[in-house]
């Protein structure tokens, strides 16, 4: 990219976008994006206050580049690829090794009726290696303790170990986190998580249950296919897989058009259905009243 600083905001000089830490949350492992800029003076000013400052930069003295609430962090890289969403038969895609298992529990005496330690994910396309947190835990400091984590490659011995229940899969080592979309569309180079709450047992909590069916599964629908690859539900020409090596391959175009675009703002009505507006209104209530 080439872009313009103005001590402030680091702009695509090509098309006005701006430098964005995802959602606000200012911690090690949150993903970088790019989002439609301010058009003005007035927007300039809402931006700057937006998402815990999530648009504003520095520009170190050494060379690197810091958000300004928190000087502490650098943008970079893991020295893990990440996992995302990549085309079904994409030569980078994660087919995994124990596929039967995970679909068919029963059949793994470790897991009695699917409830035991879980299946471990460990990859036969990129053996000997699996799929692990590749960042610390990012938790949001209110009630609820959602947390998050990005998923990677990694060596097998910190592999997830999972059971797939509901078209969810549940991470049994982990809390019993979910693996989880980034953003909620389904389209190729969307990252994949493993969300949950550091609360304990907080599966089993009314309102996570609730959360679940209404707004959750639009990120943790997962199909498993047969080919051993691992699909959002409805999106079988998707799969999870990494990133990229060789950039000669690399292409610019989507695998399909995506449902729903990332790059819209954060609070805009297009990213936001009628049950997420009720259960954002829930939300606010349980915070206030409860506990």
């Amino acid at each position: 990219m080439e872009v313009k600083y103005d001590g402030d905001f680091i702009t695509r000089a090509t098309d006005g976008f701006v430098m964005n830490v995802s959602a606000g949350w200012l911690s090690e492992g949150v993903a970088m994006a790019v989002i439609p800029g301010p058009n003005n003076e007035q927007e300039r000013r809402k931006h700057l206050k937006m998402t815990n400052g999530s648009r504003k930069f520095l520009i170190n003295n050494d060379g690197t580049v810091s958000p300004t609430n928190s000087p502490d962090l650098v943008l970079g890289f893991s020295k893990n690829p990440s996992l995302y969403l990549v085309d079904r038969y994409s030569p980078n895609r994660a087919i995994f090794k124990n596929v039967d298992q995970i679909i068919n529990p029963a059949n793994d005496e470790s897991s009695e009726n699917g409830n035991g330690d879980g299946i471990r994910l460990e990859l036969q396309s990129h053996a000997p290696y699996g799929i692990v947190p590749i960042t610390k835990p990012v938790t949001f400091g209110d009630k609820l303790q959602i947390s998050f984590r990005t998923l990677g490659l990694g060596s097998v011995e910190d592999v997830l170990q999972v059971i797939y229940r509901n078209n969810k899969i549940i991470v049994r080592n982990y809390d019993n986190y979910l693996l989880a979309l980034h953003f909620p569309g389904k389209f190729a180079g969307n990252g994949i998580n493993m969300v949950g709450s550091t609360i304990p047992n907080w599966e089993e909590r009314w309102f996570f249950k609730i959360w679940n069916r209404i707004v959750f599964k639009k990120y943790t629908d997962f199909a498993v296919n047969d080919d051993g690859t691992i699909s959002p539900l409805d999106a079988a020409h998707l799969a999870l897989g990494f990133q990229i090596p060789d950039f000669s391959q690399q292409q610019d175009t989507p695998v399909t058009t995506f449902t729903c675009d990332p790059l819209l703002e954060d609070n805009s009505p297009e990213r936001k259905s009628f049950s997420t507006y009720i259960l954002t209104v829930f939300t606010v209530l349980y915070l206030q009243y409860c506990h």
